[in-house]
């Protein structure tokens, strides 16, 4: 009895291994399924970095609108948005939003996602989204590009010092401020002139050199909000420019490390009982096990 015992018991954690490593990410070492939203049928130069960036450090899935409220992925197969813990939509190719993204089903697909326990990370031209979902009151602006190579860095908004997101930084840099990029940006938003923000909360303001700047306090490049179970972070400015490490800009480590940092955070914060799957996964071993 004991023998016959121990070889089920065995046999089903082998099961449960196999599982586990087929529903989730490992070949990077995430516990999180990554979406990479492209609003685009094809990834544009302006999108590639960051892109590239996910699909090589979390093995991120490229997925597209396939119509309204509907997504599909870089084959051309339906996929299902709670499918994933965290869905990133960057876009910085043009300063609009599309008229997909304005579809009330497209609208209720991602607010569903997020209330039902995911994490949304709008980067960039994606940032203004908020606004376009009724969240945020204040208006940001829509910025073409402007490389103009200028320093840029963050520095934590007030209160915010030990956010998960500034881990790994020294008080002095958080509280005063550390670089993060030396290229400018592609097309972008922000909230200038009108920030803060009124219904988000600021994680970090930003500065250029020389600091400070006028218009220090007013952009709030870095904001957060929570809705239903879920999470929905936005990144603006020159915040999420991939491009300025690619190009060998020397504070490129600090702008991986503020990511990688984004992207624990928002997989730390994701449901998994409706993402990973795991409960499902669970329910196996316990019937095998009985």
């Amino acid at each position: 009895m004991k023998t016959i015992f121990g070889s089920r018991l065995v046999l089903v954690l082998g099961v449960v291994t196999i599982l586990s490593l087929s529903l989730s990410p490992f070949t990077s070492g995430a516990a999180f399924k990554l979406a990479f939203l492209e609003a685009e049928d094809k990834v544009p130069i302006e999108d590639e970095s960051e892109y590239n960036w996910a699909k090589e450090n979390y093995n991120a899935t490229l997925i597209h609108p396939a119509e309204a409220g509907k997504f599909k992925d870089d084959g051309g197969k339906p996929v299902v948005l709670e499918d994933f813990h965290i869905v990133w939509w960057h876009r910085a190719n043009e300063a609009t939003i599309p008229p997909v993204f304005l579809e009330g089903a497209t609208m209720d697909a991602l607010m569903n996602f997020v209330k039902s326990g995911g994490s949304l990370f709008l980067s960039q031209v994606a940032f203004h989204y908020v606004y376009d979902l009724k969240l945020e009151s204040v208006q940001p602006r829509l910025c073409g590009p402007n490389v103009d190579h200028a320093i840029s860095g963050m520095i934590a908004t007030p209160g915010q010092e030990k956010h998960p997101i500034l881990t790994g930084f020294k008080e002095a840099e958080v509280t005063k401020g550390f670089n993060i990029n030396c290229y400018g940006h592609d097309c972008m938003s922000d909230f200038y002139p009108n920030g803060p923000p009124k219904e988000g909360t600021s994680i970090v303001m930003e500065y250029q050199e020389p600091h400070p700047q006028a218009w220090f306090g007013v952009v709030h490049p870095l904001c957060e909000y929570r809705i239903g179970d879920g999470i929905i972070l936005i990144s603006g400015w020159r915040f999420t420019v991939f491009r300025s490490g690619d190009e060998g800009c020397k504070y490129k480590d600090n702008m991986v490390k503020i990511h990688e940092n984004i992207m624990a955070y928002l997989g730390k914060l994701a449901a998994v009982d409706i993402k990973g799957k795991l409960p499902a996964t669970w329910g196996m071993v316990k019937k095998a096990y009985m």
